[in-house]
Formats: structure tokens, C-alpha cells, sequence
């Protein structure tokens, strides 16, 4: 039998050596040898009558390193099941492995040294009651629900035409004529199309429109009247420039007559509103209505405020529990688990990558003390919610369940996706076990100032994001592309698993 011995170097190393004898390996190599020889059919032959000398000759070498690597897999990791060895990463071999010779035809001991990082042991530290964060609760004031019920009644409200002076969520009908200089243009490009007023990017023009009305006249650069579009969408859209026009040239300025103004007029307080902009029967007041918005917006922000507060759980655990961990060996680690990764790139990015390690122990730490589980039948359960969402953003609110049963079925057949579910679940448990053990201090914020706080995270975020990016391309300057040629010698297919 293959033998195991195991050495400790420190609390978070330690190397095994795996001695794997010629009596262990060799029924095995002249089995998988003799299957090659009933399968190989070779010139001057017939099938399964290759001479066993010729076939080791030609195949013996590949042969036996699978046979090997098997072995070494199965012994290596039942050998850290059995005795419940907590390790981070893979086994790698160890820098003082001895060069292995597969020679066929003098069949050998074997030696592999493997290196080993342990995860740290530790007793968590910062769960308790006298842990303390502040949790950002958002008020939903009443002027912002009376305005999510005025812009309702706009939303589904009718449009009309008005005579009267124009207003900013007016609808304008342009017919517009190109100039040339002060008079309109020979010949000159003609269109019609409707804007919003309120969407006017040149507020000189904005304030210029809004005095006027239906029937009057004013002059525009097209390709400034409308914000955040660009000049193929002018010509395209708003101009009607086709493809077989060609590269016309078309001026900036145009006459532009205000064709007709429309207002939407907005719906009735009644049941028939609510109804169709709520969902049938699901409020019959405007208090109901302001009561079920409140609700949809404070769900909202109280997801956006649990982000907060868990990335400060996040910081704070961290901090208090600072684990150590096999720094050396993760590196060489990370180096021979990737291609084309060098010793470089392994440093620039082994702080982030030890943080999220770091907090992945952590992590997995509070799931033992809590006890968490995640069910497959939660997961299910989670998949098919995901589908109710799926149904619902296409305005199938009410999608039949079974329709819901068999889509979440065949999404349930890929793995990736009950893992991916299967871990949202369980930081979900994660989260909610930490807000029980510690201390939340809720603190009042206005809707606006929260926005402007998750702005500047975000804005924070994309900055690092985009540093980080910078510094990989300054890296890869200085580096060149030169990728370092592979050693391809049979013997690292036991090096490689």
C-alpha cells in the first residue's frame, strides 16, 4: 500500500510525502498495458497481436504516468479527507520534490512531496452586542409620495391638444426647415418630429419655447435641441436621414414651426386609476395607493442600506479577526494554478486576494457557529422566485405556476446556477444571523442625502476599479508580452492535477 507521512512546518504549513512502491503500481501499469495491446492495431500486425515490448516502447511512458497520477491523486486527497486536514488551495509539489524518472523499463519506487497551506485557527471575534453600526434608514416623506401620485396620474393620463402657452412636460410637433444664413434654404432638408419639452438640452431655447404655443415660430440648431444625443441620432431619428440619402450635408440651423402642443391631462383620482396603475384591486384610495408606494420604496432602500452596513460587517470582521495565512505558499500556489501568470501579477493582486480569502474563512466560520443551512429545497425555491421576477418584469405578474415550475426546472439542471443561488442564500442567512449578534443603530436619513451617499460609493468604487486597471495596463507595458515556454516533459502530468 502507498504510505502517507505527513510533517508539519508551522501552524499553517506542513508538507506530505507519498511513497508509492513498485508492488503498488505494477499489476496496474501491465493491466492498462495489456488493454492498449487488445485495442492497438499496428502495421505488420494483427489487432491484438502487437508484441506487449513494443507496445511499452512506443506507449509505456504515457501509460505509466497516468497510472501514476491516479494514484497519487487518490492517495494525496483521501488522505486529507480521512484525517480532516483544513486546507487552503491545492496540494502543490514541493520545491525540494526529487526529479522523477519514468522509465518503463526499469520500473521504481516513487517519491512525491507535496506542499500543504493550512487554514488558520481561530475563535471569532466581534459578534457581540457591544459591536455597534450605524444603519442609514431612509424616510419616504409625504411630498414624495404626493409627487409619485401626481406623476402616476401623468403616466396614464391622456394627451390633448392645448392652445395655450406651452408648459415643460409638453409634447411638441416640429415641422423644421433648414436655413440658410437668415432665409430658409434652396432645396434645403425638411422633417417633422415630436419632442418633449422637458428634454431641451439648451435652456436659452428651453426658456424661449416655454413662452410660446402652438402656431408659433422660432429657429433651433437641431443637433443641440435635445440632451445626451449625438449627431447620427439627430440625422437618423429626428431628421430622417435614410441610408439611401447618402452623406448628405445638412446645416445646424432650422425654422421650426410649432405644429401642435400636447398635454397629457391626468387621470381621475378613481378605482378605473388605480386599477390600471397599481394592479386590479390592489388599493381603492390614494392613502392605500401612498401606503403600498412607501412600502416598494422602503424595501428599495432598505436593501441599498443592508449593502452599507454588511460592507462596514465586512470591514469590521476583518479588522478584528486578522487571520494569518500561508502568504509563501499561496503565492507559488496562485502562480502554478494559473498559465501565463508570473510572479508580478501574483503580487499586484495578492492583497485583494487574500482579503477575500480572509473573509471567506470568516465567513465560513459564522455559518458553523450559527449553525446555517441552506436546503436544496430552499434553493428551488429560490430559483423559482428568480422566475416569478422574470415573469414579472415582462408584465406577467400573475404567470401560471406551472409555466414557473418547469422553467425553474430546467434552470435547476445547471449546476453554476444552484451554486450561484445556493451562495446568495446563504449570505442572506450570513447577514441576518450577524444583525442579531450585534448592535444596530438606526439613524434617520433624508431620500436625497442616501442617494447622494450611494453615489459617492459608487463613484469611489469605479475609481479604484479604474486605477486598478490603469496600474494592470502600466504593468503590462513594462512586462511585454513574452510568456515563458512550458516544460512539456511527461512528468508533469503528475505536477499538473
Amino acid at each position: 500500500m502507498p504510505q502517507v507521512v505527513r510533517t508539519d512546518i508551522d501552524n499553517l504549513n506542513t508538507q506530505l510525502v507519498l511513497t508509492i512502491a513498485k508492488a503498488d503500481y505494477e499489476p496496474k501499469f501491465k493491466s492498462e498495458l495489456n488493454k492498449y495491446k487488445s485495442k492497438a492495431h499496428m502495421k505488420g500486425f494483427r489487432k491484438g497481436k502487437t508484441p506487449t515490448a513494443l507496445i511499452k516502447k512506443m506507449y509505456g511512458k504515457p501509460i505509466l504516468v497516468d497510472v501514476i497520477n491516479e494514484m497519487v491523486q487518490n492517495e494525496v486527497f483521501n488522505y486529507i479527507k480521512e484525517n480532516d486536514i483544513q486546507t487552503i488551495g491545492q496540494p502543490i509539489p514541493s520545491e525540494d520534490q526529487p526529479e522523477i524518472d519514468f522509465n518503463v523499463n526499469s520500473l521504481a519506487d516513487f517519491e512525491f512531496r507535496f506542499d500543504l497551506g493550512l487554514a488558520p485557527q481561530f475563535e471569532l471575534q466581534g459578534l457581540s452586542k457591544d459591536s455597534s453600526f450605524d444603519y442609514h434608514k431612509v424616510q419616504i416623506s409625504e411630498e414624495f409620495l404626493d409627487k409619485q401620485v401626481e406623476d402616476g396620474r401623468i403616466r396614464v393620463g391622456e394627451r390633448a391638444a392645448v392652445e395655450d402657452t406651452i408648459k415643460e412636460n409638453d409634447v411638441i410637433n416640429l415641422d423644421v426647415n433648414e436655413l440658410d444664413g437668415d432665409a430658409l434654404k434652396e432645396n434645403g432638408w425638411a422633417a417633422s418630429f415630436s419632442l418633449l419639452v422637458s428634454t431641451i438640452g439648451k435652456e436659452e431655447t428651453k426658456k424661449e419655447i416655454l413662452t410660446k404655443k402652438a402656431g408659433d415660430v422660432i429657429r433651433v440648431n437641431v443637433f443641440e435641441l435635445e440632451k445626451d444625443r449625438d449627431a447620427n441620432f439627430v440625422r437618423q431619428q429626428m431628421l430622417g436621414v435614410q441610408e439611401n440619402d447618402g452623406d448628405v450635408e445638412i446645416g445646424e440651423m432650422f425654422e421650426a414651426t410649432i405644429k401642435t402642443v400636447n398635454r397629457i391631462q391626468p387621470a381621475e383620482l378613481n378605482q378605473e386609476f388605480f386599477d390600471k396603475y397599481m394592479g386590479p384591486g390592489k388599493v381603492s384610495s390614494v392613502e392605500e395607493m401612498k401606503a403600498l408606494i412607501k412600502e416598494d420604496y422602503v424595501k428599495h432602500y432598505d436593501k441599498q442600506a443592508d449593502a452599507l452596513v454588511f460592507r462596514d460587517f465586512n470591514d469590521s470582521l476583518l479588522e478584528k479577526n486578522d487571520l494569518p495565512l500561508p502568504d509563501a505558499f499561496l503565492k507559488r500556489w496562485l502562480k502554478t494554478s494559473e498559465q501565463n501568470v508570473n510572479q508580478a501579477d501574483v503580487e499586484e493582486g495578492y492583497e485583494d486576494f487574500a482579503k477575500s480569502l480572509k473573509w471567506s474563512l470568516i465567513r465560513g466560520e459564522m455559518i458553523k457557529k450559527f449553525n446555517l443551512e441552506v436546503s436544496d429545497d430552499e434553493v428551488f425555491e429560490g430559483i423559482k422566485e428568480q422566475v416569478r421576477g422574470m415573469f414579472r418584469q415582462y408584465g406577467m405578474a400573475d404567470a401560471d405556476e406551472l409555466i414557473v415550475l418547469n422553467t425553474a426546472n430546467r434552470m435547476a439542471e445547471n449546476k453554476e446556477q444552484m451554486n450561484k443561488v445556493y451562495g446568495e442564500m446563504m449570505n442572506e442567512k450570513v447577514f441576518n444571523a450577524i444583525k442579531e449578534a450585534i448592535t444596530l443603530n438606526e439613524k434617520p436619513i433624508d431620500r436625497e442625502a442616501f442617494d447622494d451617499m450611494l453615489k459617492a460609493e459608487r463613484e469611489k468604487m469605479e475609481a479604484e476599479q479604474a486605477a486598478a486597471q490603469v496600474q494592470s495596463i502600466v504593468n503590462t507595458a513594462d512586462e511585454g508580452e513574452e510568456i515563458e515556454d512550458t516544460d512539456e516533459e511527461v512528468a508533469e502530468g503528475v505536477e499538473k492535477w
